[in-house]
């Protein structure tokens, strides 16, 4: 059997991460959530997580 860990990637970048979550986000777009395969849903979820605690731990401009 072979260790599917070796082949996973740890990738901190969040701007790199957009680029990965509008390639798969684009490559999606004509299928149902639901449809797709359980390892795509759950990497769309862990993006969408990232992508809103990224948006939560930016400052707001305009604050004093």
């Amino acid at each position: 059997m072979v260790d599917a860990s070796k082949y996973v990637a740890q990738i901190e970048n969040i701007y790199f991460l957009s680029y990965i979550g509008e390639s798969l986000r684009w490559a999606t777009n004509d299928i149902a959530r639901e449809e797709l395969p359980d390892d795509v849903r759950l990497l769309l979820r862990r993006l969408e997580r990232r992508e809103a605690k990224a948006l939560r731990q930016r400052p707001e401009s305009g604050r004093p």
